[in-house]
């Protein structure tokens, strides 16, 4: 009912981009409602003159994208954001990027760049700076480079390093108490330790990635977690 105004376009912006993190949250990833608010807000951008949240946009689009396995569309909205935020020289906003371009990468099998990306946005990782981004992209964008950089790390031979990852990830999730970031770290250490052959400790990760995704609603992280705890019980019998 306001005034076709830019303060009110503005404020839709915003208002999309909280629901399309809160979507991501409740419905996953990859749900159609995701990309429909994230274009949505795209469209809403370009009524007006450089918006600061077209990045946010972009990082969820890439989010919905990758999840869908379109690497190639997320692999070029990941170099849209590392553009953007080179441009702003915003270290909250080059973590972001490196963590996209690093989980793309992975995904095309570009293990060992994708290593050097994640290694890049740990360096300039700071978790005071970070806290609030996190809520308007879901996942905290340090756990992101420790949980899936640890996976890299297992695919160049070295599994030790890539456990230490992990844990620390979940050590970095439960210190910024943000339940969704925790999901994603329970979730690919759980991953790691399938991947050592751990089925006890797979276990254990995805009991507490069930309970967890229970409690709050994440149905994302029910099913994955579901799936690894199918596993680690077949393997111990």
């Amino acid at each position: 009912m306001l005034p076709e105004t830019a303060e009110r376009t503005q404020r839709e912006v915003d208002i999309h981009i909280a629901l399309g993190a809160s979507l991501i949250a409740t419905q996953g990833p990859a749900a159609p409602e995701v990309e429909h608010t994230y274009l949505h807000a795209q469209h809403l951008c370009a009524r007006l003159e450089s918006p600061p949240q077209l990045f946010p946009i972009l990082r969820g689009l890439w989010n919905y994208y990758l999840v869908r396995a379109e690497y190639q569309t997320a692999h070029a909205l990941g170099e849209q954001l590392l553009a953007l935020a080179q441009h702003a020289r915003d270290p909250v906003m080059l973590v972001t990027a490196r963590s996209a371009l690093g989980s793309t990468l992975f995904y095309l099998g570009a293990v060992a760049t994708a290593h050097t990306h994640f290694t890049q946005g740990i360096a300039l990782y700071d978790s005071q700076q970070h806290r609030a981004s996190a809520f308007l992209s879901t996942y905290d964008t340090g756990v992101v480079c420790h949980s899936v950089t640890a996976w890299a790390l297992w695919y160049l031979g070295y599994p030790d390093q890539g456990l230490t990852q992990s844990q620390q990830a979940v050590t970095l999730a439960q210190q910024l108490t943000h339940p969704y970031s925790l999901g994603f770290a329970l979730n690919w250490v759980a991953i790691i330790h399938q991947l050592r052959r751990e089925a006890r400790w797979t276990q254990e990760r995805t009991e507490a990635v069930i309970t967890l995704a229970t409690e709050q609603g994440f149905s994302h992280w029910r099913a994955m977690g579901g799936a690894l705890r199918g596993w680690a019980l077949a393997h111990q019998g």
